[in-house]
């Protein structure tokens, strides 16, 4: 049965969903696509075209949308989606394995955790944050995207920060520490929280504080290919598991979601 229960704004955009992967479409083809009438698809059609987001090549070829579609997406960034591909996993994730996990996507000079899932752990003593800045160097969440991304962003990256005058980036100055450390990361598979973070002060509450004093993370970068995406950091106290303890328990199901996420990120179309 045709669905005729949808807002017209529903039914456009559905119609414009339809033309995802083909290169042309008829009337008949749209309609059974959506579930929408015939009348109603040649109704949407006429009103689209007149917007300029779809043509019709003729009777014969059908319709096509238009380069005027990419434009819907213009605001949406690549890291809303990966955003929006890691929360359920995450949550999923904590759910599973009571620990709380933090996502971190690269902006500019800085690594910010864009989402976690502190809210959903019974154990994590971490503030609830979104859209906050974590150290590059000294993170679990920054190592494990610096040391695994292409060697050309990772140059890239270090020089950056070796211009930056916060002492938590002081690390970037000194490639002799640097570079085996992130070659170590890149060994064994995994980065650890570095012992100097948890004596940064800035921009930290006192309850973050005293949380880092109490727990550490575990990170691991979520790779697409050659690019990385972002990391994950999976968060748990220092009196109830070693780092290597941590990493046998819980790197292989880390991983798992890092691939997850990757997967999500990834278009099931190319084309409109």
């Amino acid at each position: 049965m045709a669905d005729t229960s949808r807002m017209p704004i529903a039914r456009a955009l559905a119609l414009l969903e339809a033309f995802s992967g083909a290169p042309a479409m008829q009337v008949r083809e749209l309609a059974a696509a959506t579930g929408l009438p015939k009348s109603s698809v040649v109704r949407l059609l006429a009103q689209l075209a007149e917007a300029g987001y779809v043509e019709q090549l003729s009777r014969a070829a059908g319709w096509r949308a238009t380069s005027r579609v990419l434009k819907l997406a213009s605001g949406f960034r690549e890291s809303d989606l990966i955003v929006e591909a890691a929360m359920e996993p995450m949550r999923a994730f904590t759910r599973k394995h009571r620990w709380a996990v933090f996502l971190g996507i690269p902006q500019g000079g800085e690594m910010i955790v864009r989402f976690g899932t502190a809210a959903e752990s019974p154990v994590a003593l971490d503030p609830v944050i979104y859209n906050v800045p974590t150290p590059f160097l000294l993170s679990a969440l920054g190592q494990a995207y610096i040391a695994f991304c292409p060697a050309a962003e990772r140059e890239e990256l270090i020089a950056r920060l070796a211009q930056s005058r916060r002492s938590s980036d002081r690390l970037a100055r000194d490639r002799a520490d640097l570079d085996p450390m992130l070659a170590g990361v890149r060994k064994r598979g995994y980065s650890i929280t570095d012992e100097a973070t948890r004596r940064i002060t800035w921009k930290v509450s006192r309850r973050a504080l005293e949380g880092r004093k109490r727990v550490t993370g575990l990170g691991v970068p979520i790779l697409a290919g050659e690019r990385v995406l972002g990391a994950l950091s999976l968060r748990y106290f220092r009196s109830s598991l070693s780092d290597a303890e941590a990493a046998r328990l819980y790197l292989a199901p880390l991983r798992e979601l890092a691939h997850h996420i990757s997967i999500g990120t990834t278009p099931k179309t190319d084309t409109l």
